[in-house]
């Protein structure tokens, strides 16, 4: 969010998964609270959480793209839900910046190349699969809230400017 809005983005959608989904919660939260942060009201008709149903996810970034304001920029929860949006966009002749939420096969080759957050996911396995095992041996004893790194890899569609 914050790659969005430093570059000029001011009506930035968001179209994530379930929200019973504890990743898909937190990022909505973090897209809610960038824009509070930032001074700018968020509009309903900017979020979009549901099921990653490409018809779904569809109609959701077709609605935020209408309208006598549409957003100028998207960003998108997963990768299923990248695909579908990248498949929206490749349909409209404005311009609109893209940053998606996990990394997608082939995102260097599109053009714009997608930008994307990425997370480790050899490093989420391992981490998943230490905690199975303590847990099974009995060493871990309380619940622990571990969060690992992820990074921004900028390929062209989330510096796209807002096209007004």
């Amino acid at each position: 969010m914050s790659h969005l809005l430093a570059h000029g983005h001011r009506r930035i959608g968001f179209i994530g998964d379930m929200p019973r989904i504890h990743t898909a919660a937190e990022r909505l939260r973090g897209y809610r609270t960038a824009m509070e942060d930032a001074g700018i009201p968020v509009e309903d008709a900017w979020m979009s959480l549901g099921v990653t149903d490409p018809e779904r996810v569809r109609r959701a970034a077709e609605e935020m793209l209408s309208g006598p304001e549409p957003v100028t920029a998207i960003f998108t929860g997963n990768n299923r839900v990248t695909v579908t949006v990248i498949r929206v966009l490749a349909g409209h002749t404005r311009q609109v910046a893209l940053v998606g939420f996990d990394d997608i096969e082939l995102a260097d080759l599109l053009q714009p190349g997608v930008t994307v957050i990425a997370q480790d996911a050899a490093a989420l396995g391992r981490t998943a699969a230490e905690r199975l095992f303590r847990q099974l041996d009995g060493t871990l004893l309380a619940p622990e809230r571990i969060e690992l790194p992820t990074r921004l890899i900028t390929r062209g569609s989330g510096e796209l400017p807002p096209a007004d």
